[in-house]
């Protein structure tokens, strides 16, 4: 059996025939003009290209429409994939926020320290248990001196990285030491 279209003027009476019902059909399933048009115009360019194929009326009508089917439902699939994409983009706006807040975190806590390490030894050891938690008695015991010690060598040190640090980095400085 030989193909029905056979030349350029076949397909072009085959599309003036089929392309108001190809249309009509797509846009019953969209509701957009633009879209069923886009998606009409496409099925005739993929059936253009397979029209060897098409062996009688209709085969042909009935590939037609198998045609536009499948493009509808790709073109509803790549949306799903498209909305899901958009939401995990949103999804990952928090991420970005959470890294972001990380990044100035680390830098805030890369430049204390630098500070930190510019303190005398004394008070410098008092600020770095101070950070890992211990209590003004805590550190005194380990540092074999007096509370009332530990307190001044702190008071010193804030004084200190007040003048270091920036204001913005002294306030995160109180804040991380919970004074």
């Amino acid at each position: 059996m030989s193909a029905i279209i056979q030349t350029n003027k076949d397909f072009e009476v085959f599309f003036r025939e089929n392309f108001p019902s190809v249309y009509a059909f797509m846009k019953r399933y969209t509701g957009d003009d633009e879209l069923a048009a886009d998606l009409a115009q496409e099925t005739f360019i993929r059936v253009y290209e397979r029209r060897d194929e098409i062996v009688s009326v209709d085969y042909g009508k009935a590939f037609l429409y198998t045609v536009a089917r499948h493009l509808y439902w790709n073109h509803c699939k790549h949306q799903r994939v498209k909305e899901n994409y958009f939401a995990q983009l949103d999804e990952g706006n928090v991420d970005d926020y959470d890294f972001l807040q990380e990044v100035t975190r680390q830098e805030t806590m890369r430049m204390l320290y630098v500070a930190i390490d510019q303190l005398p030894p004394q008070t410098r050891n008092v600020i770095l248990l101070n950070l890992e938690g211990k209590t003004n008695p805590e550190v005194a015991e380990e540092l074999g001196i007096s509370v009332n010690t530990v307190k001044c060598l702190k008071k010193s040190a804030y004084e200190t990285l007040r003048g270091t640090l920036s204001q913005n980095y002294f306030v995160i400085l109180i804040f991380l030491l919970g004074e």
